[in-house]
Formats: structure tokens, sequence, C-alpha cells
């Protein structure tokens, strides 16, 4: 197996020479770091916990859990809540779906950052923004964000959700036949552009006019970063892993390379243009942290990085700054994207629901409603729980311990030697796995329907799954404690959004015949099960409401 994985590494454009020496230089790795990495796993008391046995010596169960929907749920199913998989290099990395043991590593967020090879995943999308700032770094940041996602801004900017939801709406209109025949589109496409286009005004003040513009600089460079990064998964993880494989001249190095070039030179120009006009405003008048207003997120985080009364310790330099623009970008229009179309597949495959959905929406008279309205349609909101909570854009996360510790539990778990465990010694340098989609679908959580789209579930009493540390209905879908996601409410509202214009508007169903697939390539993204070659889709027939005369 590990030579089939290393023949799919060395692809065409490589000379033989170039090749040799790669595998070389693999190879050497493998060697140094599994050496050392297998006499570790003699001394973590994690080896004792049951688990799957590892697919390979050196990648682990790696692959399988970047490349295999649902793997987490069925090993769930088969050693139970609280398990090990190994990984890379001979490590293991403990999973588990007690809430005791989630809340204690979400708290203690000093001792349980983000792996490296995680934050370099994100860093080659982002940049060194939010998402990848460990400790003070993170409070600092953080801090100086938080004016920019308060109910207020958000109220304010709720009118651009809207423009470019009711533009979507016209868009696909435009696209569809005269009358009310179904036509098959890409929903992922349409819903990434448009999530794209809400980001850069709500974000930034900028028309980025994906929907308009086919080829769209922004949008060609991220679309081709996820394709190539979806298309080669094992190369993938050898860049997360190895710092200097992302210098070596291949294919999915030289577009990433591009791509977050182009990225980042974008949102430097906006940081500049953003600068030079809230210094001109604060030539003209004082502008204190607690006066802030604007109607975009830079503008305001801007706005509070130079305020007068915001010590320098505490300001972000313009490359953090520029960072913040690319997590926007890469994370918040794209969780926004699948997520989007998650929820029009599974209304599409339950049109009872979409029917008494679009009944709640047509009560409203108005095509561009307050926030405050859209929060009073409990329906809705009721769908949007749903489908965050089964289809969470981010599957899982990991996290490593920085120092030997005890994870408490709710749950004891035995061990492969019939030993019950009430707590888990963890040692410095083991891996923990919050596992996202897997408690957010836990039937000892939720229920036996669990794993079932049911908006109703969000009108009873939810139970034992009222134990998740998560910041919102009890999910772990934005995490919790003080790592949870900052922009969860800004992204909750702009969903409904534009699930307000589309349902009001349109009839969605899925495609007969073509079963829809998820890949964790940074979110969850769809793809069409037998068309992997298609690259990211998730194709649905659309047709007009036929409207009352």
């Amino acid at each position: 197996m590990e030579i089939g994985l290393l023949e799919r590494l060395l692809s065409i454009d490589w000379s033989l020479g170039h090749a040799l020496l790669l595998l070389g230089l693999v190879l050497a790795l493998y060697t140094l770091f599994h050496a050392r990495q297998f006499c570790k796993r003699f001394g973590t008391p994690l080896r004792h916990l049951p688990g799957p046995q590892a697919a390979s010596m050196f990648w682990g169960n790696s692959l399988q859990m970047i490349g295999t929907d649902g793997i987490e749920e069925s090993w769930i199913r088969e050693f139970g809540r609280t398990y090990v998989t190994p990984v890379m290099f001979g490590s293991y990395r403990l999973n588990t779906t007690d809430p005791r043991a989630v809340a204690h590593v979400l708290s203690h967020v000093d001792n349980y950052p983000k792996p490296e090879y995680t934050r370099g995943l994100l860093g080659s999308v982002t940049g060194q923004g939010l998402f990848i700032a460990e400790g003070e770094d993170h409070k600092r940041q953080k801090r100086v964000m938080n004016p920019s996602f308060s109910p207020g801004h958000i109220r304010d900017v709720t009118p651009i959700f809207f423009a470019t939801s009711n533009h979507l709406r016209d868009v696909l209109d435009r696209n569809l036949p005269s009358g009310l025949d179904m036509k098959e589109l890409d929903i992922y496409t349409y819903a990434g552009r448009a999530s794209l286009d809400i980001i850069g005004e709500a974000g930034f003040g900028y028309r980025f006019n994906s929907l308009d513009d086919a080829d769209n600089e922004l949008w060609s460079a991220l679309h081709d970063m996820m394709s190539v990064m979806g298309a080669h998964p094992v190369t993938g993880q050898l860049r997360c892993q190895l710092k200097w494989f992302r210098s070596v001249p291949i294919k999915i190095n030289r577009v990433m390379k591009d791509s977050l070039k182009t990225v980042q030179r974008i949102g430097m120009d906006l940081v500049r243009v953003k600068k030079d006009a809230v210094q001109r405003e604060m030539e003209s008048k004082h502008v204190g942290k607690n006066s802030i207003v604007g109607k975009d997120i830079l503008s305001a985080l801007v706005r509070s990085n130079m305020a007068v009364d915001l010590a320098a310790s505490h300001r972000m330099s313009d490359a953090e700054v520029m960072a913040q623009i690319s997590t926007m970008v890469a994370a918040g229009h794209e969780s926004t994207a699948v997520t989007l179309s998650w929820t029009l597949l599974k209304l599409g495959e339950n049109p009872e629901m979409q029917n008494k959905l679009r009944e709640e929406l047509a009560l409203v008279p108005e095509d561009t409603p307050s926030m405050d309205i859209l929060n009073e349609l409990p329906y809705l909101d009721m769908v949007i729980k749903e489908s965050l909570r089964l289809c969470p854009p981010v599957p899982y996360t990991t996290r490593t311990a920085l120092h030997d510790d005890t994870l408490p539990l709710i749950h004891p778990v035995m061990d492969k030697y019939g030993k019950v465990h009430e707590s888990i010694n963890i040692r410095a340098g083991d891996f923990v796995g919050i596992q996202i989609k897997a408690m957010n679908k836990s039937t000892e959580l939720w229920g036996s329907d669990a794993n079932e789209f049911r908006p109703e579930r969000w009108s009873e009493d939810i139970g034992p799954a009222g134990q998740i540390p998560g910041i919102w209905a009890h999910m772990l879908t934005f995490i919790g404690g003080p790592r949870a996601c900052i922009g969860y409410k800004f992204s909750i509202i702009e969903l409904k959004a534009l699930l307000f214009a589309l349902i009001r508007s349109f009839e969605f169903a899925s495609v007969p015949g073509k079963e829809i697939g998820a890949k964790p390539v940074v979110v969850d993204r769809p793809f069409v099960k037998g068309e992997e070659s298609r690259g990211f889709q998730l194709p649905l027939l659309v047709k007009r409401i036929e409207k009352a005369s």
C-alpha cells in the first residue's frame, strides 16, 4: 500500500531525477520519524484503548479519515464513544463524543492548541489569521475583531445579505427555462459565488461581482485551491505534515502558491484603501473603540485597530489585518456555501418540509425583512439549526496536548484488556480529535432519529444533547469555549437571508440517480458519486414557484 501511495504522489510532470530525489527524501524522513514515533507509541496510555487497526504503517488511518465519508460514525458504532485511531508517523489520536471530555479540551485552550500540521494546512489557505493564532496572539486579534461581529453590526449589514440573496434569485431565474419546467443546476457553484459576493460587500465594502463575472479572479483562485487540494489528498497530507514538502515543484504546490498570492494581493489592496479612508476620517474627528460604526466588517476592524484609545501592544499589524480578510474569504464564504448547498439538498429530499417553510416565508410581505423579522420566523430557525446539526461545514478538528493531562469522562471506557477507566491519561504530544459531525449525530445524545433531517426536533426537549458544550444550540458546529467561531451569528443571519430569497421563489428537488457524497477539504464539500472527475458539485432540479394570481 505504501508503494502505491507514493506512486500516486509522483505526478506525471516530474522528471525521473526529481521523482527519485523526492522518493529518497520521503523514505529518509519516514525512517527517521517512524523510528522515533514507534518508540513513543509504547509510552502513551492511548495505546490501550479500543480502536481500528492501522491501515498503513506510514499513514495510520489518516487517509481513511479524510477520504471516507462517515468513517468516524462507523468506528463509534464498532468501538464505542471513546476510541483511538493510529495516524501518521506512528502517533495516536484520541476520539471521543463524551461531553465532559470535549468540554475539558475546549475550555483548556492553552494546553490544547491546534497541531502544527493543522495550522500549516489552514495557514496555506487563510494566512496567519484568527483561525491560526494561538495564545496571546489569538486573544489580541479577537479583542480587536469582536466589535465587527456585534449584533448591532450584523443588523446593519443584513440589507447587504438580502441584496446579494435577491441577486442570486434573479441569476437563477435567468438560467431557468421559461414557464415552470425544471432544470438541473449546480447549486454549490451558485452558492459559492453568492457567498463570496456577500463577504465582499458585508465584509469589505467591495463588489467582487463573482455571480456576474464567470472569470472572476478571486473566485478562480479560491476554486483552484480547493480543487487541487481535493484532487490530491495524499500530497495534501504531506504538505500539512512536512513544511519542506510545500517547496517541492509539483502541481499542488504551484497552484496553492499562485492562488494564495492572488488572495493576498487583493486583500492588501483592500487594507490599504480602508486604512487611508479611516485615517482621513480620524483626522476630521476623534474615533474611540466605543464609537465604532461602519457598514462592513473591514472598516469596523480597521477603525478598532486604529482607535486612539487602543494600546499599541494590542494592535494588529497590516499582515494580521490582511490575514483576517483571507480568513473571512476562505472560511466565511466557504462554510456558508456548503451549508446552503446541504440545506437545499435536504429540503429537496423532503418536499413537505420545503413546502412548510415556504408557507411561513410567504407570510412576510417584504423581500428584504430586517434581522429581527428573520429571527421571529420559527420554522426557518428550526431548518437552519437542523441543517447545521446534521451537516456541519467542518466535520472534525484536532488538538494536541502541550502537557500531560487527565480527561474527565461522563461515561467510563473499557480498554483492550477489560479495565474500566473513569478518566483518560493524556501525554504531551498526543492528539485529541473533536468529532463535530459525529457528536452532532450521536444517537446517544440526540435519539434514535439522530441521522434524520427533522427540523421539528427543535420544538421539543433535546434531552441529553443539552450536555454538548457548543456555543450555539447545543451542537458543536461552531465549537465552544474561548476558540468558538467569532462569526457564527453573522453566518446564521446570512443563511436565513439566502434561504428566504430562494425558497420563496423556487422549488428544489434532488436529481434521481445521483448520490451526493461529502469530502472534507477544509470544509465538507459535496460531490456526485461516480462523477468525482468533475470536481465538487451539488446538482439539484430547480423550477420557479407558480405565483398566485
